[in-house]
Order: structure tokens, then sequence, then C-alpha cells
């Protein structure tokens, strides 16, 4: 069946621009409900030629709009209004193109809009309540079109010359916007738009032997690439198999080299045709298969996008790495894509401006990472270059503050970066050491949280707050050690163990280590971790002003086979101890379950005495001070951890 010229066509719509047949309504045709009435026949199924298609749909086109402007009509004390302040005439060639330059007053409380492109407008002199306002004007119905502006000045073309006599007010009432239906209108009378995919579709080719019809070479589920096929079982299941069918052929028609194809996808409403359209988006992407999706409404690309994100989402395996292949681009603030925060991570606007964030040379990702390198390789040479206005911060807080300052700012840059750049400019290697050294930063900054919460609330052992005077002390080899150890589960046991170390708490003696023999025997203490490490640690004493005061060492944590190479270097440094240096570290004063450190004066009238006997010396004004072990009983393991600590000296405390 081909079809038929209507009375529409006849009347030289097809001739004349959409707005020029809008403008030639008058009020009483756009009231008129049956003013198409067995104007627009039935589209048929089939055409002998892409012009018949095309023409078919001008008259429903026409038909849309009329009911879309009538509908407005219902609505007029509700639609958005603004004054305007100034008309001026734009000169045209045309003499029956009525252009002019408006201005219009700013938003307010009284305004509550600003017209856009595509706008029709009608003007009045009143804020209209019902359709016979828009009557008021020299009576006569004066409606415009908005057009493109520049400059921030509003252009618009009117139905009829635009006259404000006696001084009167000026209001634009907003009805409709016509861009899609514009658009619409210039693609279904264009004679040089590119129509091949047009006659693909409708299959007007009748010598042609393959038609619309999918390539039986490539379509099979056997032919679609591993990267989908994989995944195609979960895929899949969601979807019926009419639609499955539809994926399949999209799949193998973009690896298709034997004819360029085109397939239509249809069906009424609630079929899932959007749900189809998202899947088979999301195959094309794993396949790397660049495509363009285009919608008539901003809805309706909208509802496509949504879908395909919540696909996407689900198959990410290393953060939002992949999201940066999907990009959304439109005109923001007709989307109103503020509304949609689930899409505006891929919206091109957004993503530009968060992409020139990362790069910038000053605040950027690499500032950010050289800062934080810095702070890792030497803290205290940052910490002594410190801005003024951070004085009054210990060595503690000021790391602390770093840390979680600089740190931010590198995971802000690492995430953004690896969501919002495309694959092919960021491999998985890249992401997947980005993901690991943010990983590791994080155990960093909370081992932090935990050993400054174990000096809180851990007060036998806890010197002052401030982070030299700590009476833990932590050596480079460990703290190096420690951030060495990805495994979260070491992390806990470690802390875990200087928690209750902390705490006064020993292990008895027959689970005690004893790998190592000679002076360094004595004093070194060392414990399972996991049963793959042992931590190091004993009993040390420094000089703080006129007290000695015994502190622990912890000097790392390390696999066992590593643990004699340390054994064999502090040897060397237990050798250099005296004999009363070495009695005050194995001195130890029982309180109950737990031991607790020894403070006491230095008395130099008692040194020599003390090189001599310096238990008899100590016992005298410490009576529970003993030199044995005692069986101990662990204590509860409070859920807290130690603040770390540089080298400090051994016999004096500056």
């Amino acid at each position: 069946m081909d079809h038929q010229e209507t009375s529409v066509e006849k009347e030289g719509v097809a001739d004349s621009g959409l707005i020029d047949l809008v403008f030639s309504w008058s009020m009483e045709d756009v009231l008129n409900r049956n003013l198409y009435k067995n104007k627009v026949t039935e589209i048929p199924d089939t055409f002998s030629t892409v012009t018949s298609y095309m023409k078919t749909f001008i008259p429903s086109l026409v038909e849309e709009t009329h009911a879309d402007l009538l509908s407005s009509m219902k609505t007029l004390p509700q639609a958005p209004t603004c004054e305007i302040l100034a008309v001026t005439p734009k000169r045209h060639k045309n003499a029956k193109d009525f252009s002019y330059v408006i201005i219009i007053r700013g938003s307010g409380e009284a305004e509550n809009y600003e017209p856009q492109t595509g706008d029709l407008i009608a003007l009045t002199d009143i804020r209209p309540t019902c359709s016979d306002h828009l009557n008021r004007l020299g009576d006569s119905y004066l409606i415009a079109y908005v057009r493109p502006g520049r400059d921030n000045r509003l252009f618009i073309r009117s139905s009829k010359p635009i006259s404000r006599g006696g001084g009167r007010k000026l209001f634009a009432v907003f009805l409709i916007n016509m861009t899609t239906n514009v658009r619409i209108w210039k693609a279904l009378i264009s004679e040089k738009a590119n129509t091949n995919i047009i006659k693909n579709v409708l299959q007007v080719q009748p010598n042609s032997s393959q038609g619309g019809n999918s390539c039986s070479i490539c379509f099979s589920k056997e032919k679609c690439s591993a990267a989908v096929s994989n995944r195609w079982p979960s895929m899949g299941s969601d979807l019926n198999d009419s639609q499955k069918a539809a994926v399949l052929n999209c799949i193998n028609l973009s690896k298709c080299t034997h004819q360029n194809t085109i397939k239509l996808i249809w069906g009424p409403p609630g079929t899932g045709k959007t749900k189809t359209v998202a899947m088979s988006l999301l195959a094309l992407s794993k396949l790397k298969c660049r495509t363009l999706t285009c919608a008539p409404t901003n809805v309706a690309l909208l509802e496509v996008t949504a879908r395909l994100l919540g696909l996407i989402n689900q198959s990410l395996d290393n953060g939002k790495y992949g999201l940066g292949d999907i990009i959304l681009f439109g005109n923001g603030e007709r989307m109103k894509i503020d509304n949609y925060d689930d899409l505006v991570e891929v919206f091109l606007d957004y993503r530009i401006e968060i992409l020139a964030q990362c790069f910038n040379p000053g605040t950027g990702w690499k500032h950010w990472l050289e800062s934080m390198i810095g702070l890792l390789e030497d803290p205290q040479q940052k910490y002594s270059t410190r801005d003024d206005e951070n004085d009054f911060q210990t060595f503690e807080e000021f790391v602390k503050e770093k840390l979680n300052s600089v740190g931010e700012h590198v995971e802000f840059c690492m995430v953004n970066l690896y969501t919002h750049l495309p694959t092919s400019c960021i491999s998985l290697e890249v992401v997947t050491d980005m993901i690991g050294a943010l990983d590791l930063l994080n155990s960093l900054k909370s081992l932090l949280r935990e050993i400054s919460t174990l000096a809180r609330y851990c007060p036998l052992w806890a010197g002052a707050s401030r982070y030299e005077d700590s009476e833990v002390c932590f050596t480079n080899e460990f703290q190096n050690s420690i951030q060495k150890i990805k495994d979260t589960e070491i992390h806990r046991e470690v802390v875990s163990l200087l928690t209750k170390l902390a705490n006064g708490w020993r292990q008895s003696l027959k689970n005690k280590i004893t790998i190592v023999h000679g002076t360094c025997a004595q004093v070194l203490q060392k414990y399972k971790v996991k049963g793959l490490l042992n931590l190091i640690w004993s009993v040390d004493v420094l000089q703080e002003n006129s007290d000695y005061v015994q502190v622990l060492k912890i000097w790392d944590v390390l696999p066992v086979s590593d643990t004699p190479e340390l054994d064999k270097r502090l040897e060397n440094m237990f050798r250099s101890y005296t004999t009363a240096e070495m009695n005050l570290c194995l001195l130890r004063c029982v309180d109950g379950d737990a031991v607790v450190p020894i403070r006491m004066l230095v008395d130099s009238s008692s040194s020599h005495e003390a090189e001599a006997d310096p238990v008899q010396v100590l016992s005298k004004p410490l009576s529970s001070l003993s030199l044995k072990d005692k069986p101990q009983t662990s204590s509860s393991e409070p859920q807290s951890h130690r603040k770390t600590r540089n080298n400090m000296p051994r016999r004096q405390r500056k």
C-alpha cells in the first residue's frame, strides 16, 4: 500500500516552515480541538519510496504540535511569565520576518521565567489567567518564537509586528517548546539528507538480496566475542527471547565486515525497548565498539543513560574504572542534569571540570603526589619547615594532619583520574597500582590513629602527649616494615601485641622464643605474629632530666628467617651497655598482673654503688621490684593502638 497525499499537504504544509504554520493559526484555530480531525491518515505498513515515507509523518507532526499548544491554554494561570522591558526591531531582508531583540526583567520574586531557544511565547499586556487575555494587545493574538541569541541578548521572531502603544507593559508567557518538533520537521522535508539508513530500514531496494536482514555468516551466539560470551549468561538472564535475539544481533553486526546493515528494534510501550538498547550498549562497550546513542528528547536519552549506567556499575571490577568510556552530553540546563545525581558523573561538562582540577599544574595530581612522597620520606624535615600558623602543633599532630589533608587530595585525584579518563588513556595496571597505593595510605592513616589511641588509653607505658616524649619507641626499621605489610590481619595482630605490651602484659616463660644467645638474649624479646613474623622488642632506659625512665623499644617486625641478621646487629649494640645499664633494662616492677615502667632519681653519689650492685640500690625505694619472670595473665585487649615515634637517644632524652 503506497501513501497518498493528504489534504494537509495539498494546503502547502510540506512547503512552508512549521513555525510559519503555527503563526498562521488564530486563537480560534488553537482552541479548535477538531482542527485536524479527519486530516491525518493512518500511517501505512510499507512504502515504495523514501519520499513517501517522509511525507507520511508531516500531518502527524502538525497535529501533535497543535495538540500541545491547545493543552498549554488550559494551564495559562500557572504558565511561566516575565516582563519585557525593551523591544528593538532587527533589520531583515524579508519584510514579513518580524525579528526583534528584547530585554527582560531580571529574575526575582515576581519573575520566574527566562525564555530559552525554541520556546513559543505569547505576548500580552497583562499576566494572563485565561486564553481571552492573549487577545488584548490590539485585539490580536500575538505569539513569538525564541531564536538562539548571543551576548546575553534574546532574539525573537513574532507572528505580527509588535506595537507598545501608550507605554503599556509587555509580558512574555511560555506556551510550549518547539525544539524537537522543529528538528523533526527539518529532517522530514530535507532534500539533502543521507537516506541510506532509512532505505535499509524500509527495505525499498528491490534488487537487494540482503536488505535489512542479518548477515548469516556473522549472526550466531557461537560467533559472539569472548569479551561478551564470558559474561553472557549473567548479562542475558534478565531478557526474554526476543530481547536476547536483538542484543545478539547488535553484537554480531558490530563485527560484521560483509555488509553495512541497520536493524530496527520496535515494540509497543512497556515491551522493554529501553532495556534492550541499554543491554546492547553494555555489550558493545565490552567489545570496545565506539557507539553514538541519540534520542529525540532529553527524557528518552536520560532514561537510556540511567539504564546503561546501572548495568555498567554492576560489571565494574576495579572501582569505577571504565566509567570514563561513557560520555553524556547535551544542554545541561534543559536536561536538568543537576536533578540526576547518578548521571552527573558521566556528564561531559562535569567531567571536564573534574579533570581540569586533576591536571592543574599547581594543585593537581602531580603536585599532591609529590607532597605525599616528600612527607613520607622525611616527615621531620617537613615539620621543621612548617608554616608559622602551625607552630603550636606537635610533631605527631602535624604528621597526622598532613597525612589526612594531603591524602584527601591524592585520593581525590587518583579516584577521579581512573573514573573519568577513558580506558584507552589509562591502563588497568596503572589503576591497580593506584588502588593499591590508596589502600596502603589508608592503612597507614588507620595505624597512626590506632597507635595514637593506644597512647591515650594505655597509660602504663605512655609518656606525655608530645610525639617526641612517648615512652614507647618505634625505630625507623619497624615503621618501614609495618608500612610494607599489606595483610590487614597481620596489622591487627601487631597492634594487638603492642596494646597488650603497653598495658603491662608479658608472655609466660613457656611461650617465649629464644633464638639467640649472649648479651642480646638477656634483653631482647621475640613474640610470634601469625606464625610467620617476629615482633622484636626490648626494655631500654633513658635519662630524662634527673630521672632514669624505662621505655619499651620496638625494634622491628620481620620474617622469622630474617631475625638472626637483626640479632647480630643488636648483639653488637647491647655489648656497648655498661653492667649498670643492662641491669636497669632487666629490672621489672610488677603491679598485680601488669609490668609497669620504672622511674627513679639519678643519684650521682650512688652511681658507683649502682655499678657494683644496682639491685641492692634500687630495691631500697621500690620494694615491688623483681628480677624474676612471674606468670602473667593476659589483660583484656583494648581496641586502641600506640602512637609511633622516630629513633630516640638511649641514654639521654632531650
